[in-house]
C-alpha cells in the first residue's frame, strides 16, 4: 500500500512539474549539392520548464551541462545567433520572461556524415537529470536514448547542375510506432502533460527543395514540420534532378546563336544576285561548209 501511495505521489509530482511548461527542440538540416552542410540544434525552455528540470535561467553552466548529452559525439560549435558562448559549444541567451535558448551546430562533409549525426542515439535520461526518476516511470515506453530523427534516410542524386535530386524520409517523435510514445491525441495523464509542453520541429533545406514534400510549411524553400510529444508522423521530401541555371543560360545563348546564324544565312542567300543563264548555241545539223 505504501508503494502504491509513493507511485501515485510520484505521478502527481510529475504532472505538476510538467503542467504549464513550454519547451521546444528544433533539428535543422541544411546541405548543398555536394552533400556538405551542417545540422543545427536549437532548444528553448521557458522558466517553468527549467524549474521542472531543477534549473534556473541564471545558472548558465548547469543548464548547458544538462544539454551536453545531446552533443556528446563532439565537434559541435556555437551558432552565429546572439548570446553568450558557453563551453565553446553552445550559444546561450535569455529573454525578458526568463526563457532560455541554446543553439549549436555540427558540420558534415557528405551524406554519410549527416547519417552519423542524425542517427546517433542521444541520452534523454541524462537531460532529465535528477527528475528522471520521477518523469521516466510515468512516461510508458519512453526510451533512455533516441536519435534526432527516427528511421532517417537521405540520398543525394547524381544529376548535374544546381539540383542533383534528393530523397528524404524520417519519422518524427520519440520511440517506436505502436508504443505509447506514439499515441498522439489519445495520450492521458503525464504523457498528455508532456505533449502539451514539448514541441519538436524538423527543418530540411536541400538543393532543389522543397520539391515534393508532405511538410505543412515551406518558408523560403525549407521543408518544415512541427509536432508535439506523442506525434510520430512520417517526414518526407524529394526532388528530381534538374539542370543548373548556368547550364540553362548556356543552352539559351547557344539557341540564340544558332537562330542568328540561320537568319544571316537566309539573308545572304536572298541578297545574292541571280546567276545569268547563257543559252547554248543551236546545234548545226547541216555540218560545216568551209
Amino acid at each position: 500500500m505504501r508503494r502504491l501511495g509513493a507511485l501515485v505521489a510520484a505521478l502527481v509530482g510529475a504532472v505538476m512539474l510538467l503542467t504549464g511548461c513550454q519547451a521546444s527542440l528544433t533539428t535543422d538540416i541544411e546541405l548543398d549539392r555536394n552533400g556538405r552542410g551542417h545540422v543545427t540544434l536549437t532548444a528553448r525552455l521557458d522558466r517553468d520548464a527549467l524549474q521542472a528540470l531543477g534549473l534556473g535561467e541564471a545558472d548558465q553552466a548547469a543548464v548547458v551541462r544538462r544539454f551536453l548529452p545531446l552533443v556528446a559525439d563532439g565537434d559541435w560549435e556555437p551558432t552565429d545567433a546572439s548570446g553568450d558562448v558557453v563551453e565553446n559549444i553552445v550559444r546561450y541567451s535569455t529573454d525578458e520572461e526568463g526563457a532560455v535558448t541554446l543553439s549549436t551546430r555540427k558540420p558534415f562533409d557528405n551524406v554519410a556524415g549527416l547519417d552519423a549525426i542524425i542517427g546517433r542515439p542521444r541520452d534523454l535520461r541524462a537531460i532529465a537529470g535528477d527528475q528522471a526518476a520521477i518523469i521516466f516511470p510515468s512516461l510508458p515506453d519512453l526510451p533512455n536514448t533516441s536519435p534526432l530523427i527516427n528511421a532517417f534516410t537521405f540520398r543525394l542524386g547524381e544529376a548535374t547542375g544546381d539540383n542533383p535530386g534528393f530523397y528524404f524520409f524520417g519519422r518524427g517523435g520519440v520511440g517506436n510506432l505502436g508504443q505509447k510514445t506514439c499515441t498522439g491525441t489519445r495520450t492521458q495523464g503525464v504523457p498528455k502533460a508532456l505533449r502539451d509542453a514539448l514541441t519538436l520541429q524538423y527543418r530540411l533545406k536541400a538543393p532543389g527543395g522543397p520539391g515534393s514534400t508532405n511538410a505543412p510549411e515551406t518558408p523560403n524553400g525549407v521543408s518544415q514540420w512541427t509536432v508535439h510529444y506523442a506525434d510520430c508522423p512520417d517526414l518526407q521530401a524529394e526532388s528530381g534532378g534538374g539542370s543548373s541555371s548556368t547550364l540553362a543560360n548556356g543552352l539559351v545563348l547557344l539557341a540564340l546563336s544558332g537562330l542568328l546564324l540561320v537568319i544571316f544565312v537566309v539573308r545572304a542567300v536572298r541578297r545574292r544576285p541571280p546567276k545569268l543563264q547563257v543559252a547554248d548555241p543551236p546545234a548545226d545539223d547541216q555540218g560545216s561548209t568551209g
